[in-house]
């Protein structure tokens, strides 16, 4: 098995036992409010919804769940140390706190497999909003006995990943860059890490410190984005975030169009949607950043953009009715479903 293939691989849905991880100091007891919800694996990103897991390889691309699996049970049947590549659409595409949350799980031998499912468990609870229980997890995993290196970075960015959807943008960046700092001791190829970047540069747009995201952005990604088109959806969110706080990009109609039809591809994709409305606008096509921030609100439910990504929130809401959007309307259509 190549090495890319191991990056590709995650362990089955994990038990409800939390044999073989020691509580956080402090920890109190936890509840479940219920069954963890099942992972659900898109066929693509583009038919993804928001609490769908998409599979990746380690250069960001999307693969087929079949491929997944085919992985996982050849990773399984050797006994070897395994990468996850699975993550999560529901953070990025600058969902709820902002790029970040991505969900995977890192390299381990096999008697640290049930950490890893444990892990697992949190980043599904995550996605459905079980922020309390799916803390309580991470915070297991990453106090545990000896805790392989991955794991705990992963850990943390799902930490960084908690503290963005409560608005607590200092504290997710602390858990986001102890992530980096683990991902950065780590030789393998991790897109792991470049979703914990991206998660970084928006943390610190919403802490007000936008000319050091600028600076970081800059000197990690260069002119190029990405080759796969998960992460390629991140560069270009975390790009145009920061932009909107600078008050202007450089980004002329032709780039500007062809992202957009490439936005307009994806289901969860509405905030770099709405972030794309904002740069048509400031482009001085009104009528096609109208139409892009129309289907921004059409898919915005569930994404948490208002926790996630302040600025762009404002602004969505302050151009609503330029863009002929009914905010009662919507709030009201959005609490009923």
């Amino acid at each position: 098995m190549s090495d890319d293939d191991r990056d590709s691989i995650m362990p089955p849905p994990p038990p409800e036992s939390l044999a073989l991880v020691r509580r956080a100091p402090g920890a109190l007891a936890l509840v479940p409010a219920g069954p963890t919800p099942p992972m659900l694996l898109a066929e693509s990103l583009a038919s993804a919804a928001p609490r769908a897991f998409v599979h990746v390889d380690s250069d960001g691309q999307v693969r087929s769940p079949a491929r997944y699996k085919l992985l996982q049970l050849a990773s399984y049947s050797a006994a070897l140390s395994v990468v996850a590549g699975v993550t999560w659409v529901y953070g990025a595409l600058l969902g709820p706190p902002g790029i970040l949350i991505g969900a995977g799980l890192g390299a381990y031998l096999t008697w640290h497999v049930r950490r890893g499912q444990r892990l697992q468990q949190a980043v599904r609870l995550l996605a459905h909003d079980r922020l309390e229980e799916a803390e309580h997890l991470l915070n297991e995993v990453r106090f545990s006995f000896r805790c392989p290196r991955p794991l705990r970075a992963m850990a943390e960015q799902n930490l960084g990943a908690i503290a963005a959807r409560r608005g607590d943008y200092e504290t997710a960046l602390e858990h986001q860059r102890t992530a980096l700092t683990l991902y950065t001791r780590m030789r393998r190829k991790n897109p792991m890490r470049q979703l914990t970047e991206y998660a970084e540069v928006v943390s610190l747009v919403n802490l007000g410190r936008t000319g050091e995201a600028r600076q970081r952005f800059d000197a990690r990604a260069g002119d190029d984005a990405p080759v796969g088109d998960y992460l390629k959806l991140q560069h270009w969110a975390a790009e145009l975030y920061i932009a909107l706080a600078e008050g202007g990009h450089r980004l002329d109609g032709d780039e500007l169009h062809a992202r957009a039809r490439v936005a307009l591809a994806v289901s969860g994709a509405a905030a770099l949607l709405g972030l794309l409305a904002w740069a048509e606008l400031e482009a001085g096509d009104r009528e096609f950043a109208w139409h892009l921030l129309r289907e921004a609100f059409d898919r915005r439910k569930s994404l948490h953009i208002k926790e996630g990504l302040p600025l762009l929130h404002s602004w969505m809401e302050a151009n609503a009715e330029a863009a002929g959007v009914d905010l009662g309307e919507l709030k009201a259509r959005e609490s009923e479903e």
